[in-house]
């Protein structure tokens, strides 16, 4: 008499879905780790804002939630069911994770929700083709452990990978004159400890006092997207090559410097609040 495919599913199964957990750690890990320092090795000494946990709470997040993907993904026997099951997941986890970070209201709070449903199914078609590597790469292992594949054969898939999630991450990483203005700023912040030694960009701050505001530890961010919203006279020179590095301080005071070349002196504009 044929058993049911379960019975023969089931030796493997725990294995497989042992193997999805721990290849999807690996791969958030690895992505994480070139996402989440690359930045701050290339950067010594800069304070860099990461939200929303940091470095470390970003890595911890990436990796527990790619575990848990690689574990849903391999969870269902048939591939495509996983794969999409898994996409699925991740589309929901982003309207909820909007949910709870939009710190907003009325009208806004449901502009941003509408906003993520509408985004939702782009989300998850484009998950579904990374997923589905990952999936290849759980099923390659579990096929080589059942075959009794040599070792280096069998890692080679999930090595492989581990080595594009790195890619994956490096390309997040700022680019050399993103990181030229950061140091500068950085540096700018750090000389103006005094009203003597206040910096030019510093002296006729609008939007109050770097010395009575610009206390404390900080963060700083480079942007080049959407800078018209701090609403900084811009000359028409090098327009398109404009950008703007972004200092949050502790107590909640910001500072804007918008950046017309790298060699001109910054034009700076504090904020209570930045706008969205």
């Amino acid at each position: 008499m044929l058993r049911p495919l379960s019975t023969f599913s089931t030796p493997s199964q725990g294995y497989r879905r042992l193997t999805g957990l721990a290849l999807g750690a690996a791969l958030g890990l690895t992505y994480g780790l070139a996402a989440q320092w690359l930045d701050r090795a290339l950067l010594p000494g800069v304070p860099l804002y990461q939200p929303p946990l940091g470095p470390a709470g970003n890595l911890a997040l990436i990796t527990l939630g790619s575990a848990l993907l690689g574990l849903i993904c391999a969870g269902p026997l048939e591939s495509v069911a996983g794969i999409f099951l898994a996409s699925a997941v991740s589309a929901a986890g982003l309207l909820i994770f909007t949910f709870i970070s939009a710190r907003l209201s009325g009208n806004q709070l449901t502009a941003v929700l509408m906003t993520s449903f509408v985004l939702a199914l782009p989300f998850w078609g484009m998950l579904v083709p990374l997923l589905a590597v990952l999936r290849w790469g759980v099923n390659r292992l579990d096929e080589g452990r059942r075959d009794r594949t040599r070792l280096p054969a069998r890692v080679s898939a999930p090595l492989l990978l581990i080595l594009l999630a790195a890619a994956a991450g490096a390309l997040t990483i700022y680019r050399p004159e993103a990181r030229t203005l950061l140091v500068k700023t950085d540096a700018l912040l750090k000389t103006a400890q005094s009203a003597e030694a206040l910096p030019e960009s510093l002296r006729a701050l609008e939007g109050g006092s770097f010395i009575a505001r610009g206390r404390g530890p900080y963060q700083l961010a480079w942007e080049q997207r959407h800078i018209e919203r701090y609403h900084i006279p811009r000359p028409g020179r090098n327009f398109d090559n404009h950008s703007a590095v972004v200092a949050r301080f502790a107590d909640g005071w910001n500072l804007v410097c918008l950046y017309i070349t790298p060699d001109e002196p910054p034009l700076c504009k504090g904020f209570e609040e930045l706008p969205q």
